[in-house]
């Protein structure tokens, strides 16, 4: 396995109802450290399907996934150890509504990472000043607009120091004058050289910010290239379709 591969998939198939809907159909597929990979594709495609598969919040019907060397689709291993090197981030925030900000974001340090409290509330003070919300460090979930509880919860993985981040659709739920504020952490993040894999109808960014774009339709990759090649010179009529629809 080439050091240089972060996660790597090998004819990944997710079949529901008896293999009649094939929501991955032989997905093969690497991501290098420090690349930024952005999937697009029609609603139904199976994007978020194959990036919920590489933590395994998806269990694929056949195939296999390596994250840094190992086979994690191997049953006798304890997934939530790699699980943790994975940082997630969702359409919802998926916040503790009960928790400050810092609580939220000192939790999973202190119990899964082992961090003494006081390290880990300075590791989520100094991400959350990156962010430009360090003053809402006491505040409850339900005081954020949308797009502070979306970058609350993209520094709560980054508090868990992982190895990459994924984002599933991460700024569908805001409201539009929101969803830049999001963007901008993510551009920060990619250029820090955080290895990130991101499914999103943001093209602008995927242009912008992507190293290589996949283009998914029908559970497989019908295209991937650079963003200059995929909006630009796209090769596959579906691919041309589809941005002719959304560009």
């Amino acid at each position: 396995m080439n050091d240089n591969i972060i996660i790597s998939t090998q004819d990944l198939c997710k079949f529901y109802r008896n293999g009649t809907i094939k929501a991955l159909n032989g997905v093969s597929t690497e991501i290098r450290r420090g690349e930024v990979v952005v999937i697009i594709g029609p609603s139904g495609s199976g994007k978020s399907t194959l990036l919920r598969s590489l933590n395994l919040l998806e269990i694929p019907t056949t195939g296999r996934i390596y994250f840094e060397g190992t086979d994690i689709t191997d049953p006798s291993l304890d997934v939530n150890l790699y699980r943790r090197r994975m940082g997630m981030v969702f359409q919802h925030f998926n916040l503790f509504p009960h928790m400050t900000v810092l609580k939220n974001m000192t939790i999973a340090p202190i119990k899964l990472l082992k961090k003494s409290e006081e390290e880990a509330k300075q590791k989520a003070l100094q991400l959350l000043r990156l962010v430009g919300l360090e003053d809402r460090a006491e505040a409850y979930p339900s005081q954020l607009s949308g797009g502070q509880k979306q970058r609350v919860a993209i520094v709560r993985s980054l508090c868990m120091e992982p190895d990459m981040m994924l984002f599933d659709e991460p700024t569908s739920a805001l409201d539009p004058e929101m969803v830049g504020e999001v963007l901008d952490v993510m551009k920060n993040l990619a250029e820090t050289g955080m290895t990130m894999a991101v499914v999103t109808h943001e093209m602008g960014f995927a242009r912008e910010v992507a190293d290589r774009v996949i283009f998914m339709d029908e559970g497989q990759i019908l295209e991937e290239g650079t963003p200059e090649q995929i909006f630009d010179h796209p090769q596959n009529p579906r691919t041309q379709a589809f941005l002719s629809k959304v560009l």
